[in-house]
């Protein structure tokens, strides 16, 4: 199955880059809002209060002393019950209020003491010019000299992990069944990278080597032993077939002889699949337009043959005519083995195949598998009690099938037979009729 890639790493820094931006970008625009608000609470609050104060005290001392009167502050002095208060002071109550006027804003302090009130206005817009002047120029050229140094870091950390991503794409693209390892280090040591890299570099090329080294044994030794088992596998067929001419000899001889001819005809395939393992992998196996159709009825047919003593109905039904772009041999090998696993483990009743628009479908009566046999069964070391046949087994089958990239499903019940779905690869089907 394949796995949901992840976010590459270029991409995960310039989300750390990013985040990083809005959050300097956020702390400073909030830095500028904490001084406004500290300029208009502590300053200018405190500022008129204390001049209220001032002025009453001077007041109390001199009646005709006059109200504030400068750039950017303006008293009003009014007797408390005076019609001739402006109407944008009459509803403005003891304290601190933030009035907008048509030249601007203000801030304006109430007070009242022995039947006047005084309204302190306060020019609002000389201190958000200020706020503008002191915060927010300053805080531009901060923000300039961030964004610019994080950029520059940003390029200094792409550049240092630029050649881990370029290593893990080479490493993604080798395909280990084919011959011929690439070469790291000789590409990471003409670009002058860092010695951690080029020790990864080496280290992976070492390890690749390794493997070579491994899946070429193993396509000798596949190669090999396929060639050399076949000369003694020809011997014992032939003599077996010579003793079974002849006419002096005992029906339990002929049983044993039957016995050894069953097992060297499972020998030649076993044989046959480890060939046509070993010329996919030196990708010399011909593919050719295969007729499902056509190899399904011919292994239907030996199935009949070597279990005709059995009181089995064996049958096929064709929904579909699916042709395929792959090997006949290897269509043949798996759909042969799973029918004759169903006709061998079925002592009674039905065994059905049918052909689908891009599967085969075989199902039996037989005596089943537990939950635990089906998870099992594709396993090498899978070896039930009551296992009849000696040939390839599922696993070699399950190989087969994963290297060509077909899928097979069974589900199975114990004492109610089993059914097993085999899937071909989308872009092998070429041609598919009713």
């Amino acid at each position: 199955m394949k796995h949901e890639r992840k976010n590459p790493l270029n991409n995960r820094i310039l989300k750390a880059f990013i985040l990083q931006l809005v959050l300097i970008s956020g702390t400073a625009v909030s830095g500028i809002y904490l001084a406004e608000f500290a300029i208009q609470e502590l300053l200018i609050d405190s500022a008129l209060e204390r001049e209220a104060d001032y002025f009453w005290a001077r007041k109390t001392i001199e009646a005709s002393t006059p109200a504030p009167n400068t750039n950017t502050l303006i008293g009003y002095l009014f007797d408390t019950a005076d019609a001739a208060i402006p109407s944008e002071f009459s509803d403005l109550s003891l304290g601190i209020h933030a009035i907008s006027t048509p030249v601007g804003r203000s801030v304006v302090h109430v007070s009242e003491n022995r039947g006047s009130k005084l309204f302190l206005v306060f020019d609002a817009n000389s201190v958000t010019e200020a706020a503008s002047y002191f915060g927010l120029f300053p805080l531009v050229l901060m923000l300039i000299v961030l964004y610019s140094s994080a950029w520059f870091a940003y390029g200094i950390t792409r550049r240092a992990v630029s050649p881990v991503i370029k290593l893990a794409r080479s490493v993604r693209g080798i395909e280990l069944d084919k011959p011929g390892t690439k070469r790291f280090v000789d590409v990471y040591e003409s670009r002058g990278v860092d010695a951690e890299i080029e020790t990864l570099a080496t280290a992976l090329q070492h390890l690749l080597m390794r493997v070579e080294q491994s899946i070429e044994r193993e396509r000798t030794f596949t190669r090999e032993a396929s060639h050399e088992l076949r000369s003694p596998l020809t011997v014992i067929r032939m003599a077996s077939d010579s003793l079974t001419n002849r006419s002096d000899l005992q029906p339990s001889a002929l049983i044993l002889i039957e016995r050894i001819q069953r097992a060297a005809k499972d020998m030649e395939e076993l044989t046959e699949i480890l060939l046509l393992l070993a010329r996919e992998y030196e990708e010399v196996l011909t593919k050719e337009d295969v007729l499902v159709n056509d190899v399904v009825r011919d292994e239907l047919n030996r199935c009949r043959v070597i279990y005709g003593t059995k009181d089995l109905d064996i049958t096929m039904h064709e929904s579909e005519r699916l042709v395929i772009r792959a090997s006949e041999r290897a269509v043949a090998i798996v759909c042969g083995n799973l029918l004759r696993n169903a006709c061998l483990y079925t002592s009674q009743g039905e065994v059905s195949v049918t052909v689908g628009e891009d599967y085969i479908f075989i199902s039996d009566s037989g005596q089943g598998m537990t939950s635990q046999d089906v998870d099992d069964a594709f396993n090498a070391a899978y070896n039930p009690a009551n296992a009849q046949g000696n040939g390839i087994g599922l696993s070699l089958v399950k190989r087969i099938t994963d290297r060509f990239g077909w899928t097979i499903v069974v589900e199975s019940e114990r004492s109610k037979g089993t059914q097993i779905k085999l899937f071909f690869s989308d872009k092998e089907i070429i041609d598919v009729q009713v």
